[in-house]
């Protein structure tokens, strides 16, 4: 937005403030927790942020700045009482022997693809277009892209409506750490299938638990994968 833009909207409340970086006009993934604070906790938040910051100007050091805006995010997401889970839709798959016999393929929900190679096509949105369309992700179908196992990290990217995906950008480990799984397979804790896979979470998940995710298992045991690591965003 530019300054000529915001001179010509009305004043904000803090509320509206605060609420806007939840897919609002400040949509920000880094900091859309704080949609879910109450006025006092929101401006503690940012007051807390911003001392940080202006400590780093003087130092250099962004650790702590870093470390406050983490431990803020689990505070704002984690429930008061963490919920058992339950699964009560599937049966219980045991590991059919030790993981280092087993071949592994990685399943990420970060919306990771190579490039060159885009799920939705070489049109595709950018990562900050999506944020927009995060309704359009949700009615939809998921795309798994497929990713050989020997693919350099600066080969991938990310794009999700959900999360801040620029980060998964700078390091892509952050949502597939594929890299640490080639580093376990060399210590030999883990054997790896030659292709592993992503699709965007924010998706119809009447859509995925019924008809996607069924062949995409289907596709996984055509190559002989034994087991999955999931990772979420």
């Amino acid at each position: 937005m530019s300054p000529a833009e915001g001179a010509d909207r009305p004043p904000m409340t803090f509320e509206e403030f605060h609420q806007s970086f939840y897919y609002g006009d400040r949509a920000d993934m880094q900091f859309k927790y704080l949609a879910r604070m109450t006025d006092e906790e929101a401006a503690d938040t940012v007051a807390a942020l911003l001392r940080k910051l202006g400590e780093a100007l003087d130092t250099g050091e962004l650790d702590e700045a870093r470390r406050l805006a983490f431990e803020t995010q689990v505070r704002a997401y984690a429930p008061p009482d963490p919920p058992e889970p339950e699964v009560d839709d599937a049966p219980f798959a045991p590991l059919r022997g030790d993981l280092a016999d087993l071949r592994l393929a990685l399943v990420s929900a970060g919306g990771v693809f190579v490039a060159g190679d885009d799920p939705m096509g070489p049109d595709g949105p950018t990562q900050e277009e999506c944020l927009g369309l995060i309704k359009e992700f949700l009615r939809g179908a998921a795309t798994l892209s497929r990713i050989p196992v020997d693919t350099p990290a600066d080969r991938l990217t990310a794009r999700h409506p959900g999360y801040d995906a620029t980060t998964a950008q700078r390091d892509i480990n952050t949502v597939f750490p594929l890299a640490h799984l080639r580093d376990l397979e060399t210590a030999g804790r883990v054997r790896l299938a030659d292709e592993h896979y992503a699709f965007t979470g924010a998706t119809s998940q009447t859509r995925l638990r019924n008809e996607t995710a069924p062949r995409w298992a289907e596709h996984m045991a055509a190559r002989e994968v034994d087991a999955a690591f999931l990772v979420a965003t």
